[in-house]
């Protein structure tokens, strides 16, 4: 029989080696590769793919909202094609012209009443701004929800309430409905539809993906965003002069198929359960003692027994750097947002190195600024994986957004390739710790020390982070509209100001970290020397 404090030996873990050597051989390379996987990392694998994909939808639908809602207001196009036509505008009203037989006319703006009135763009700006709003409440409420019922129900039924009010606002086409009521309960339907999905999308990656690999997956994971507005601009392209309805219906029919996707997630068809919190490290333990087993197994069966019960909002916004990073995203997606509206019609209205790029040249144009939110999320994840410190790494990008906010104003017209230098630039180091902060960090926080190891806190953080940084997206492009007649250098000095208020908000936990390296590294040197007098 062993002694109290016998060492027993412990199997050093090996990733993705199959015990049977002969399993792996034979097959296509793909087959071969897959059967030498570990199960746990093909099912990570599976539930990055499919919710990556499915909020690429959500992201699909909502740009699909605005994008192709705003092709109904052309009361531009119209008078400009009247007056070539030889028509006398000045004495047609908007409200008249879907009188007018001119099939040329038709074909050139869809006259959809009532966004063809002369408060048409007032209309439109209203419903974005109702979106917005609701979506940012919701997101607080769809958080406290996601943390206390089934994820998979939860967020398939939130997918299900977005394929509806998208599909029924498509249907405004082909019933003939005008109605403005219509469209703006079903653009509040869809907006808390939308709250579902990021909180429950980010509990479920957390859970797949642990601490020491992040940043780097959940950076990369965050791309869907910039993918589903690209879709949402494609999309309403192809059918948004004629048809425009179908550009509604579409992408609720693709919504539709990975709603069913989610319905049947990994764990849900025998799959194992995720696996949480594991060290993703490695970190070899050669040998314990007995004492140190027991103690081990019996933490092990109270927690199983013991489920942690899901936190409120107020126990969140307690969690030291949860009312500092949600304020600061609040500014900084103030920013994003206003780039996201308003930097096509930027680009419209300047001439870039002599030339004016206006339409879809214009709309192509803004796309590098997604790509550079796409770059700047990745670096700051793999960064964040290395080093931990996500308030410096935060309010440095923030602090270089300042002055290349100022050189794309006053410099991005030299020629284009400065142009999209610069707003590739700003797309990092904007959009770049906006995703990381209610992404990776909003697991960070979900999961700090302070909640005694509860670990359902992930989607209630998430939530108040996206929600406040959603108001400040509802704020920012309207504010915008509003100082922009007075030009557009006050629309940027804005944007330096609000980014200058996030770098300000980060200077406190920034602070904090930079003193934790300092102990640890002074520890680090103490240590030394006490082993060298040894």
């Amino acid at each position: 029989m062993a002694s109290k404090n016998e060492k027993l030996p412990i199997t050093k873990h090996t990733k993705g080696v199959s015990e049977n050597k002969d399993e792996n051989e034979g097959g296509p390379p793909l087959i071969r590769f897959l059967r030498r996987q570990k199960r746990e990392d093909l099912y990570a694998a599976w539930a990055w793919i499919l919710t990556y994909l499915a909020y690429s939808c959500f992201h699909m639908d909502r740009r699909v909202l605005s994008s192709s809602l705003y092709t109904l207001n052309c009361t531009s196009k119209i008078l400009s094609y009247l007056n070539h036509a030889g028509y006398s505008s000045s004495n047609i009203s908007p409200s008249e012209f879907i009188s007018i037989n001119d099939s040329n006319l038709n074909m050139l703006c869809p006259q959809w009443k009532p966004f063809n009135e002369h408060n048409g763009s007032y209309l439109l700006a209203v419903m974005d701004v109702s979106f917005l709003l609701i979506y940012g409440f919701g997101m607080i409420l769809s958080a406290y929800i996601a943390e206390r019922v089934n994820k998979r129900y939860f967020l398939t039924f939130g997918m299900l309430a977005m394929i509806l009010s998208t599909a029924l606002t498509g249907m405004a086409y082909f019933a003939k409905i005008h109605s403005y009521a219509y469209f703006i309960i079903f653009q509040m339907l869809n907006g808390i539809a939308q709250s579902t999905g990021w909180p429950s999308m980010i509990a479920i990656i957390a859970n797949w993906f642990g601490k020491g690999r992040r940043g780097f997956f959940f950076g990369l994971w965050s791309s869907n965003t910039s993918v589903g507005n690209i879709l949402g601009l494609l999309i309403p392209g192809v059918w948004a002069q004629g048809h425009w309805g179908w550009s509604f219906i579409i992408p609720a029919l693709i919504t539709g198929v990975f709603a069913i996707l989610i319905f049947f997630k990994p764990n849900e068809v025998g799959c194992p359960e995720p696996r949480q919190h594991v060290n993703d490290d490695y970190e070899v333990v050669q040998t314990i003692t007995k004492d140190d087993q027991q103690e081990q197994l019996s933490k092990t069966n109270k927690s199983a027994t013991s489920p942690s019960k899901a936190v409120t909002i107020t126990d969140a916004l307690k969690i030291e750097g949860v009312v500092s990073f949600a304020l600061a995203v609040f500014f900084d997606k103030f920013t994003s947002y206003t780039f996201l509206f308003w930097l096509p019609f930027y680009l419209d209205s300047i001439l870039i190195g002599g030339v004016r790029y206006n339409g879809k040249i214009a709309a192509f144009i803004s796309i590098f600024f997604d790509i550079g939110g796409i770059i700047g999320v990745i670096v700051a994840g793999i960064i964040f994986d290395k080093t931990n410190k996500k308030a410096i790494i935060s309010m440095t990008l923030y602090a270089i957004s300042i002055p290349t906010l100022y050189l794309y104003h006053f410099y991005g017209r030299i020629n284009l390739a400065s142009n999209i230098v610069l707003m590739i630039i700003s797309g990092i180091a904007i959009n770049g710790p906006l995703m990381l902060t209610v992404g990776a960090v909003a697991a960070e926080l979900g999961n700090s020390p302070t909640l005694k190891n509860n670990e359902k806190a992930t989607a209630t953080v998430s939530g108040i982070l996206d929600a406040t940084a959603s108001i400040g997206s509802a704020l920012g492009p309207l504010l915008t509209g509003v100082i922009l007649p007075t030009g557009w250098n006050n629309v940027f000095y804005m944007l330096m100001g609000s980014q200058i208020i996030s770098t300000l908000i980060l200077i406190y936990p920034s602070v904090k970290e930079i003193r934790i390296m300092r102990n640890k590294a002074s520890n680090g040197k103490t240590y030394t020397l006490m082993k060298m007098e040894e």
